[in-house]
């Protein structure tokens, strides 16, 4: 049988076989399935990764089994043999198994004295799935029917359906020669470009299921934008407002935005919308992308520092207006706040000349008014009562350290016809002068304690703070608006 031809496969078989399919098709689902699912967040890529996953398992599982029962046999010569080998007889001289079980049988080793017809006998090695209901078949000593040909020497298989007339035939071996054994199937073969093959097959699977989000895998995963870059900024918004002209919240990061409409919660990452779920909605809290100046956010990350990946910049409407907040996620007590044109929160010191001067022009420029009813001055907080929009009413500005001003009515009228401080003649340098009373007076007492209050006594305005340490023991500071007197009186 050395000139038989080899076994015919079908077109298709060959091509499946050539294309290393029964690895590539698995291993391609599972990638795919991973990058859709996991990585850009699409639901039915994951039950597509782990279908994939337990099919690469499946497929490693057989082709080890297989591997272990041809043993250093290729499966074409296996099924050479199988097909178009010449029977000849063989005793067991030994067995063991290898380890590999396949439901209850095992993958088993026989050595073999194989006695063809007029040639001389020979060891060899098989390998055989055996039940162990099948066993005493294959004891010691058993002679069984085997295939072998010339063309793949030591490429033994045992004849699983032996004719009548062979199995009732007698054993003779005569004179026994050397051992053969396969030739390697790496010689046979090239594995580097069987892995090769696999490799490329593969790529070429996954690429083929991702293609419906090809989008997104450009985007996001070849080529990512940079959100915090003027241009792929202004893109991302652009397609968030195709989808909604009103938001309630909007937060931007350096690879993805994220933002809640009314009714839904949407997500722009690598050129990509996804509506991801229903919300209840606010309107109160709504605000349209025209509003706010996105162009300034690249300069407040940068303001920010630290690492822009760590950067995240939420929008919202809150009580002093739309503002943007730069909070970083790994420390959440760090924080840049700006309004909706860009422009950085005011953080000063309100009782240094320079601090107290800016947060004045602050709160006169954003409240129209050069002209208070009574003034509370922190070194953090600096509160202005001023005349409201209607007869004998007052309107609260508020000034916190790094945050915007808040506006509200005030909760306590003045009453008619209450005098007016002209703000312009409070001195900054007064307020230092009263924090220098304390300090001389009361040494080491928190500066973040002293409150100052502006207010007019019996037609005369003064400065006025009252400290008081933890005994008990305290001081009263009383100053000129301008500065120029500074009283100390004891409180106890």
């Amino acid at each position: 049988m050395l000139n038989s031809p080899e076994p015919r496969r079908s077109s298709a078989l060959r091509l499946i076989r050539f294309l290393r399919l029964v690895y590539a098709v698995p291993l391609g689902l599972a990638i795919a399935g991973v990058v859709g699912g996991f990585v850009l967040d699409y639901g039915w890529y994951v039950a597509a990764a782990s279908v994939g996953i337990s099919l690469t398992i499946m497929a490693l599982i057989l082709g080890s089994i297989a591997r272990s029962l041809h043993g250093t046999a290729s499966p074409q010569s296996t099924r050479f043999v199988q097909r178009h080998g010449d029977r000849a007889l063989a005793k067991i001289e030994r067995l063991k198994t290898t380890g590999t079980q396949v439901n209850d049988a095992y993958v088993t080793e026989l050595k073999l004295v194989v006695a063809p017809p007029n040639e001389t006998a020979y060891r060899a090695t098989a390998r055989e799935l055996i039940h162990p209901v099948r066993s005493a078949a294959y004891q010691p000593g058993t002679v069984v029917v085997v295939k072998h040909s010339p063309r793949y020497p030591g490429v033994v298989v045992v004849d699983a359906d032996p004719p009548r007339e062979w199995t009732e035939r007698p054993w003779q071996a005569g004179v026994i020669g050397e051992e053969r054994t396969p030739e390697p199937e790496a010689r046979q073969g090239n594995a580097v470009g069987r892995l090769a093959m696999t490799v490329v097959s593969t790529v070429v699977v996954a690429v083929a299921l991702l293609v419906p989000i090809r989008d997104d895998v450009l985007g996001q995963l070849l080529s990512p934008p940079d959100l915090f870059t003027a241009d792929d900024l202004r893109a991302g918004v652009a397609k968030l407002s195709a989808e909604s002209e009103r938001f309630e919240d909007l937060t931007v990061e350096s690879d993805q935005v994220r933002a809640t409409v009314p009714g839904a919660y949407l997500s722009y990452r690598g050129g990509a919308v996804k509506r991801d779920s229903t919300s209840t909605g606010k309107p109160d809290k709504q605000f349209s992308a025209n509003e706010v100046n996105f162009a300034a956010i690249p300069g407040l990350v940068a303001s920010f520092g630290g690492d822009p990946a760590d950067a995240r910049v939420s929008i919202r409407r809150e009580a002093a207006g739309i503002t943007m907040t730069v909070r970083s996620a790994n420390d959440s007590d760090r924080q840049l706040v700006a309004d909706a044109k860009g422009v950085p929160a005011l953080t000063a010191d309100a009782f240094t000349e320079n601090g107290f001067r800016q947060v004045a022009e602050l709160l006169t420029k954003l409240s129209g008014r050069q002209e208070a009813y009574e003034a509370i001055i922190r070194t953090d907080h600096v509160e202005f009562q001023v005349p409201g929009p209607g007869p004998g009413t007052s309107d609260d500005y508020d000034w916190y350290r790094g945050r915007l001003v808040e506006h509200r009515p005030s909760p306590i009228q003045p009453d008619p016809g209450a005098p007016l401080f002209a703000v312009s003649n409070l001195s900054p340098k007064a307020l230092p002068a009263i924090l220098a009373k304390v300090n001389e007076r009361m040494p080491g007492f928190p500066r973040d304690k002293v409150s100052v209050a502006l207010r007019e006594n019996d037609g005369t305005w003064s400065l006025t703070t009252s400290v008081e340490d933890e005994y008990g023991r305290g001081i009263e500071v009383t100053a000129s608006p301008d500065g120029s007197t500074v009283a100390v009186l004891p409180t106890r």
